[in-house]
């Protein structure tokens, strides 16, 4: 009885928040000896950074390869950061050519330790049932304690998530704090112009991350983001 019960749960944890699971980022790993997944496709594709992860999908739109590079320059005991990273999205054409349809950067500020994807994060999912991919990105900035160390504290540092939809980018922004008032999650002019489910998969999503101690966001309109205030 315990195991069919836990069976369930999982079953549970799996389907809850997405309309269509496209599959989870360990099952979207491409594979191996996929010709648009080789050193010498991903040298022509153009990305500028060394890829850790890449991921393979299909939705109605066609076929595609996430690709996440660090500069993994940034060693600590624990842990390797970057000084900047990268995730770039190819559309796989039929001759196993890649076609570059969207690509970010970021980088650590100088007084961070660095920056790294949380890859057990990421999402390839269709969200609101339209059929498409939503990719959602998660990475993470740290806090230095010493030269060899980095803070993990759920409660130091800052963090963002990136979403996709229709290729338009919105993003949440986050930071953290051991005090209520030090803890702020702003998100773009995108993010309120997602469809409602996104966005609520996306709330529901930061406070399973805080319910699960991952990150420290800020709880005070049950997770939602505020509205990013323009930069004078």
């Amino acid at each position: 009885m315990k195991r069919k019960l836990l069976a369930l749960t999982l079953l549970a944890l799996l389907v809850t928040g997405s309309h269509a699971q496209i599959g989870l980022p360990g099952k979207n790993e491409c594979a191996a000896n996929a010709p648009y997944a080789s050193a010498e496709a991903l040298k022509k594709a153009g990305l500028e950074l060394p890829a850790f992860k890449r991921y393979c999908y299909t939705d109605k739109s066609g076929s595609y390869v996430l690709l996440l590079g660090e500069k993994q320059d940034e060693p600590y005991a624990g842990e390797l950061l970057s000084s900047a990273i990268q995730a770039s999205l190819y559309k796989v054409g039929g001759d196993n050519t890649l076609t570059r349809e969207w690509s970010i950067r970021d980088f650590a500020n100088k007084d961070e330790a660095g920056v790294n994807f949380r890859s057990k994060l990421i999402e390839l999912a269709d969200i609101d049932g339209d059929g498409l991919v939503d990719p959602i990105l998660v990475y993470r900035f740290f806090n230095p304690v010493d030269s060899d160390h980095i803070d993990n504290d759920d409660y130091v540092g800052r963090i963002k998530i990136v979403a996709f939809h229709l290729g338009r980018k919105a993003t949440i922004h986050a930071i953290t704090g051991h005090l209520d008032g030090d803890r702020k999650t702003t998100a773009n002019d995108n993010y309120f112009a997602l469809p409602k489910p996104v966005q609520r998969h996306l709330v529901k999503k930061m406070k399973a991350m805080y319910d699960a101690g991952q990150f420290g966001f800020d709880n005070s309109y049950d997770f939602a983001p505020k509205r990013e205030t323009a930069r004078r």
